[in-house]
Parts: C-alpha cells; sequence; structure tokens
C-alpha cells in the first residue's frame, strides 16, 4: 500500500474529502461571497464550472456552515424529469421547512428541461411580508448559462443576482493545494518534485477532479518502484494510466 510506504495516517486526494482536507481556493472564496450574498438577500444565484471543478463540494461546503435553527437547505440533485417532477419534490421538502428560511439547491441544472425551468419564476413570485419567500441556487455545468440565454428564460434570467463561474486552481494554487492535501493526510515533506506538479497541472487545467485522480496514481506508481519523490517521469506514466 502506498500509505504505508509514504507515512500517510490517511488517504490523500480524497474525491470525498474530510473538513480537514477541503482547500479554499481564491474561487472558493468568491463562491462564498455570493453564496452569503444569497442568504442575506435572498433571490437567485448561479454558480457554473467544469466538469470536476468543485461546484457541488464548495456549494455544500459552505451552505452547510448555516445555521440550521435559521435555515432549510434543500439540495436536490436533479436528473431529467418533468416539471411536474419537480415540483413534487420541492412540495414535499418545503413542507418540513417549518418557520426555516428555505434554500433551494438544485444541483446539475444543466439537465433540467426547458418547462421544468420555466416554472422556477413562479415559485420566486411568492412573498411574504419580510419579502422573498426563498432562495434559489441552481448549480450546473457551462451548459447551464448557455440555456438560460434564451428568450424563453428571460423571466428567470432577470431574476440572478449572483453568479460565479468556478475556474481551475491556478499554477501557484495547485502547489498549495498539493502540499495542503499531503499535510494533512500526516506528511510534511515535498512527495512531488517541480516538474510533477507543472505536469500535472498542464494535464489537468487545476481541475480538482483531475489533480486528485491523477496525483493519487502517481503516487501509487511511485511507490511501486520504490521512488520517494514523484517526479515528471512517474507524472506522465499516471496520466496516461488513470484516464484509461
Amino acid at each position: 500500500m502506498f500509505e504505508a510506504f509514504f507515512g500517510f495516517k490517511k488517504g490523500p486526494f480524497s474525491q470525498n474529502p474530510d473538513p480537514q482536507q477541503l482547500f479554499e481556493s481564491a474561487g472558493w472564496s468568491q463562491v462564498r461571497a455570493r453564496l452569503q450574498f444569497l442568504v442575506d438577500h435572498r433571490g437567485v444565484g448561479l454558480v457554473t464550472g467544469e466538469v470536476g471543478s468543485g461546484k457541488s463540494t464548495a456549494t455544500r461546503t459552505m451552505l452547510g456552515t448555516l445555521n440550521p435553527n435559521l435555515y432549510k437547505i434543500i439540495y436536490i440533485q436533479w436528473t431529467t424529469g418533468s416539471a411536474l417532477d419537480l415540483l413534487r419534490l420541492m412540495v414535499v421538502r418545503f413542507n418540513k421547512a417549518k418557520k426555516q428560511h428555505p434554500i433551494l439547491v438544485l444541483d446539475e441544472s444543466q439537465l433540467l428541461r426547458h418547462e421544468a425551468l420555466e416554472q422556477l419564476p413562479l415559485l420566486l413570485n411568492f412573498e411574504m411580508d419580510s419579502g422573498l419567500y426563498l432562495s434559489l441556487l441552481m448549480v450546473g455545468q457551462p451548459l447551464l448559462r448557455r440555456t438560460l440565454s434564451l428568450q424563453i428564460h428571460d423571466p428567470l434570467r432577470q431574476r440572478v443576482a449572483v453568479h460565479y463561474h468556478l475556474e481551475g486552481l491556478s499554477r501557484e494554487e495547485l502547489d498549495t493545494y498539493v502540499a495542503h492535501q499531503l499535510k494533512a493526510a500526516g506528511v510534511k515533506q515535498p512527495l512531488f518534485d517541480d516538474t510533477a506538479r507543472q505536469a500535472l497541472y498542464q494535464v489537468t487545467k487545476g481541475i480538482l477532479r483531475k489533480v486528485n485522480k491523477i496525483a493519487l496514481t502517481a503516487l501509487r506508481l511511485a511507490a511501486s518502484r520504490k521512488n520517494n519523490v514523484v517526479d515528471e517521469a512517474t507524472m506522465l506514466d499516471a496520466t496516461q494510466e488513470a484516464f484509461l
């Protein structure tokens, strides 16, 4: 096992990291600021990003810090379905919100049918004495932005108060992320040399899911070869294996 070879106390680069392994990049900070605005002022927010950029993890993590006595997070990870299916899901979960402020999160929103998207402004038309009844956050891939640009979705698009497109880590952030992951897993010494980190950035463009997958593969290959440090050659081999 590569964990024993390198002296890890727990696995690094997990796709489902514990709170200590979470890394707040500049992009995550921007998402946090916009979600806080959405919570404070209500309305509609939009978070988009490429597959594996960490948009769902960022959203779940940040909304998870809200006071559960005040806020009810209604999280729906959507697949294709009718507008009626979506409304049924929301009604069931709204009934459990009690006096909390509901925050409706529609993940994978690029999969929503046009008819379902057209129903969302109707939900937002309902107001209470204190203003809008709910906050709506749509999370999805770049296709979602193109869909919302269609004229039929003007009523929904015009209600979007905050929007952020989450990019991959910068080259400098990737170095910090790698060190952070190793330290959180119990190893303080660097295990990736400069050429390996550069190769890792070139192939992943900082997309977290790709970074985690290839870095983990590289560590496993290095351990199998009894190498104490991942070099460029090992990283390139890991890249080929990880994308088989």
